[in-house]
């Protein structure tokens, strides 16, 4: 038992500390992933939407802090049943997820976190069992250094993650896990799997169908609810609309970049923008937040750049008062994983993601030469 708790206790703390760390580099992300649990179309907490933000930069920091006080053996009692409360609650998300086939893709994590709501729950169900080893086995765990030490390195591990986390929401993710981040190249990202000569993903329906006779239903796919003419008698078998599901049959590639596109009084301009050296970027995902203050700050970087031979575009999900650049739309979803901030500023080149800057880091016309 002895062995086994230890084993447990490295696995445990390092997936914690790692999965902490990338949550509390980006606590909008995950802000955003618990918005939406908690909408009225998915959990229907909506008093909780607004405390999105400060539950998810408790939840980064804590999760860091339980990981390091497991290796490092302090608080044993506490810190076991933390983990265990935490990972339960994670392990509900993450089931509701799957099961529901709700708040899937979020634009949360990128590369960093990308796992299928499925994977992504039976790699909870093993933390979980794991954890109850340790809340067995927790007379096994004992300090790694002493007091002092143990309790400097935790002090330093918390500050450490309330900088991180501050960064993350104040000016921009320290590091940048997403297809928009600096170096990636748009257009490339945008192709499909057959453009690049590869295996697309395969997606398959699942039909829920109850027996009118006997009451009793069975789940078909759509090749065999075609192939057997039988399910589609309508005197037999009745639809359950509501469960029908896309699910993935054969995983293959996917283009990481999707639903960007600049649409622009009904004109697609992409690759209009996309194949100019000079393209400064403005993403507003939330409109309705922009202050006027804001809105002249855009006012004046547009005069500026433009007379340096910049294209200057700002992209919303609404219209935007008094905004003197050109407005156009573009997915919501896909402006909140683009840049964490209300307004963001991208400089493009090419395609090319050259530079990326918080409203708070407001750039100047001369730094953004300097990234070109």
């Amino acid at each position: 038992m002895r062995y086994l708790v230890h084993l447990s206790r490295i696995i445990v703390g390092v997936l914690f500390i790692i999965s902490g760390f990338v949550k509390a580099v980006d606590p909008i992300g995950l802000s955003f992933k618990l918005e939406e649990y908690f909408s009225p179309g998915v959990l229907n907490i909506p008093f909780l939407m607004d405390l999105s933000l400060p539950l998810a930069t408790f939840f980064s920091i804590f999760e860091i802090v339980l990981g390091v006080l497991l290796l490092l053996g302090l608080f044993r009692k506490f810190t076991t049943f933390a983990l265990l409360a935490t990972i339960v609650f994670f392990t509900f998300l993450t089931f509701y997820s799957a099961y529901f086939n709700k708040v899937t893709d979020c634009g949360c994590f990128g590369d960093a976190l990308k796992l299928e709501p499925w994977t992504s729950f039976y790699k909870d169900v093993v933390l979980t069992v794991l954890i109850l080893i340790l809340v067995v086995g927790n007379r096994y765990i004992q300090p790694l250094f002493i007091k002092p030490l143990n309790i400097a390195l935790v002090s330093l591990v918390t500050i450490g993650s309330i900088i991180i986390s501050y960064i993350g929401i104040n000016h921009l993710p320290m590091i940048d896990f997403r297809a928009y981040a600096v170096g990636k190249d748009l257009v490339h990202g945008m192709k499909s799997a057959e453009e690049l000569g590869l295996k697309p993903t395969k997606y398959k329906t699942l039909f829920t169908l109850k027996n009118k006779l006997d009451g009793s239903t069975i789940v078909v796919d759509d090749k065999k609810y075609i192939s057997q003419k039988l399910y589609q008698d309508i005197s037999i078998w009745e639809m359950d609309v509501d469960k029908t599901k896309n699910v993935i049959d054969q995983k293959g590639y996917e283009a990481p970049i999707h639903d960007f596109y600049f649409d622009c009084n009904g004109v697609d301009k992409t690759s209009y923008y996309l194949s100019h050296p000079k393209v400064i970027l403005i993403v507003v995902p939330f409109a309705e937040k922009i202050s006027t203050e804001q809105t002249n700050k855009i006012n004046n970087l547009a005069k500026e750049t433009k007379s340096k031979g910049y294209e200057f575009v700002t992209v919303s999900n609404n219209p935007i008062d008094k905004l003197e650049s050109e407005l156009c739309f573009m997915d919501q979803t896909t402006m909140k994983t683009i840049i964490r901030s209300n307004p963001g500023i991208v400089l493009i080149s090419n395609g090319v993601v050259k530079a990326k800057y918080h409203d708070n880091d407001f750039p100047t016309v001369q730094q953004l030469d300097k990234k070109l």
